[in-house]
């Protein structure tokens, strides 16, 4: 065989025993992940608006001991005015409710008091008030009024208490009790009280 045949038959046995290369890989560029602006949005239930106090109605009922203080001062005045010569008194305990309505009427919608201790709220609250009080004998003694107001929901369930404390002395001569004074005193510390009550 010729030198140019024998290199043809390796060159054609080569070409037949040949494996075939395998065939180039080609990496498919993957998306990127797209990420949104938009923050997910989590579904909340909205939150129960409460109604504060001043959209709210208040009843105030006399407890037992505020019937009975309210008593007093009224045998109280009875009892000083039919004395000789000495006049009206200053004690004045239809004075006290009205001014206590007062109080609350800036912190509640409507306000009212309940006859003879008996409440008829239906929606509103009711504030059961209790009251203490002491008018002085004579000079150098004091009179003395104590307010404490127990809120309570229409269900009966206690919210809070307010209370209100004041106190003057008998002047000297004692022509009068300077009571008021005590009552004024009394009415101004509920009412700082008052403002401290959970809306």
């Amino acid at each position: 065989m010729s030198r140019p045949g024998l290199l043809f038959y390796i060159a054609l046995v080569l070409f037949v025993t040949m494996r075939p290369l395998p065939a180039p890989v080609i990496e498919e560029e993957q998306p990127s992940p797209t990420i949104s602006s938009k923050p997910k949005s989590k579904a909340s239930a909205p939150a129960a608006k409460q109604a504060s106090l001043s959209d709210r109605d208040v009843e105030v009922v006399l407890s037992d001991s505020g019937q009975a203080a309210l008593k007093y001062l009224r045998d109280y005045v009875e009892h000083f005015e039919k004395m000789p010569f000495t006049g009206k008194s200053d004690v004045r305990p239809d004075d006290i409710l009205p001014q206590l309505r007062q109080a609350l009427s800036t912190r509640f919608k409507n306000v009212s008091i309940a006859n003879e201790g008996s409440s008829r709220s239906k929606g509103g609250l009711v504030m059961v008030l209790d009251l203490e009080a002491h008018v002085g004998s004579f000079s150098g003694t004091h009179n003395k009024l104590h307010l404490s107001g127990t809120f309570k929901s229409n269900d009966g369930k206690v919210l809070g208490s307010v209370v209100g404390a004041g106190k003057s002395p008998v002047p000297y001569p004692a022509f009068h009790t300077s009571f008021p004074k005590a009552l004024n005193a009394a009415i101004a510390d509920f009412s700082r009280n008052l403002g401290q009550l959970r809306r």
